[in-house]
C-alpha cells in the first residue's frame, strides 16, 4: 500500500511536460474512452447521419452523448498515441544528456 502511495506522489508531482506527465494523460484518456465503449455510446454516434439509436431518448442527449464518445475515439487515436511518443522522446532524451553531459545537465551553483 505504501507503495501504491509514494507511487501516485510522484505522479503528483511530476512537472506537466515530464514523460510520467504524458503517460498519465495518455492511461486517462484511454480509461474514459474504455469507460465510453463499455456503456455503449458508440451506437450514438449515428446522429451524424441524422438518425437516432435510441427512440426513447431525445435527439439532444443522443447527440450530446454522440459527441462525447465521438471526442474520446479522435483523442483516443490522436492523443494517446502522441503522448507516449512524446514521453519516449523525452524520457530517452533526459537519459541520453543525463549520461553524455552530466555537468552541462548540473543545476548552477548560487554565487552566493
Amino acid at each position: 500500500m505504501k507503495a501504491l502511495f509514494a507511487s501516485l506522489r510522484r505522479v503528483h508531482q511530476a512537472g506537466a511536460f515530464s514523460p510520467t506527465a504524458f503517460v498519465v494523460r495518455a492511461v486517462i484518456i484511454t480509461a474514459f474512452f474504455g469507460v465510453s465503449e463499455i456503456l455503449g455510446l458508440k451506437e450514438y454516434t449515428t446522429f451524424l447521419s441524422g438518425t437516432s439509436a435510441n427512440l426513447n431518448v431525445s435527439w439532444q442527449t443522443a447527440s450530446i452523448l454522440g459527441m462525447v464518445h465521438l471526442l474520446l475515439y479522435v483523442g483516443f487515436i490522436l492523443l494517446v498515441p502522441i503522448s507516449l511518443i512524446t514521453a519516449g522522446l523525452l524520457w530517452g532524451w533526459k537519459r541520453y544528456c543525463i549520461c553524455k553531459h552530466p555537468k552541462e545537465m548540473a543545476p548552477p551553483q548560487s554565487l552566493s
